[in-house]
C-alpha cells in the first residue's frame, strides 16, 4: 500500500471504566503510549467515569487549546446508538448536541461495542450536526484485545495518510473498518 504524505493527527481520548473493580488497571492508555513512543502521535487522555465528566471532557475537546487534536477517541462500553457509564448512558444524538458545529475537520472514533449499530441516518445526522469529517467504530460486540490491537493499527494509519478520502479508500477494504 503506497503511503501518502503524512499529516500529523493527535488524539484526544475519553475513556470509561471497563469493570467495577476499583483497583482495575484495565485501560487503552498503553495503546496510546505505544503510538506516542513509536509513531510520535501525541495524545491527551482523560478518564471519565460519569456522564457528567464525559460531557465536560467533550466540551474541553472543543476549546481552542486542543485544536491540534484532530481525533476524538471515545473508549467506553457501548450498545446500539449509545455508550454507557455503568447504568447511565448517552446517545449519539446527545453527544452530537454537545459538540454541535464544533468538530470541523475532526475524526470521531467510537472504541465501544455496537455503538454504530444504528441507522445510517443517525450516523449522517451525527456527522452533519457536529461537522466532523467522518465517524468510525464498531457495529457489533468486539473483544477487548482484538479491538485494542485494531485501534493501534487504525490510529497509526490515520497518522500516515494525508486526506480522509485516501484513508477510506486504502484502508476500509484492508482493515474492514466502518467509516
Amino acid at each position: 500500500m503506497a503511503r501518502a504524505e503524512t499529516k500529523q493527527r493527535y488524539i484526544y481520548c475519553l475513556e470509561g471504566n471497563w469493570n467495577k473493580h476499583p483497583h482495575s488497571n484495565q485501560s487503552i492508555k498503553p495503546i496510546l503510549d505505544l503510538l506516542f513512543t513509536f509513531s510520535k502521535i501525541k495524545y491527551i487522555y482523560r478518564k471519565c467515569s460519569t456522564k457528567e465528566d464525559f460531557i465536560k471532557g467533550l466540551q474541553a475537546f472543543t476549546q481552542k487549546r486542543y485544536s491540534n487534536y484532530t481525533v476524538l477517541y471515545i473508549a467506553y462500553h457501548g450498545r446500539k446508538n449509545r455508550i454507557y457509564f455503568g447504568k447511565e448512558f448517552i446517545t449519539l444524538k446527545e453527544i452530537a448536541d454537545v459538540l454541535e458545529g464544533k468538530l470541523n475537520g475532526k475524526i470521531v472514533h467510537f472504541g465501544s461495542c455496537s455503538t454504530l449499530n444504528t441507522t445510517e441516518s443517525n450516523i449522517t445526522d451525527f456527522i452533519n450536526h457536529t461537522g466532523c469529517s467522518f465517524v468510525s467504530g464498531y457495529k457489533k460486540d468486539v473483544p477487548y484485545i482484538e479491538s485494542s490491537a485494531f485501534e493501534l493499527l487504525y490510529f497509526n494509519v490515520l497518522n500516515t495518510y494525508r486526506t480522509y478520502t485516501t484513508i477510506v479508500n486504502d484502508n476500509a477494504k484492508v482493515y474492514q473498518i466502518i467509516i
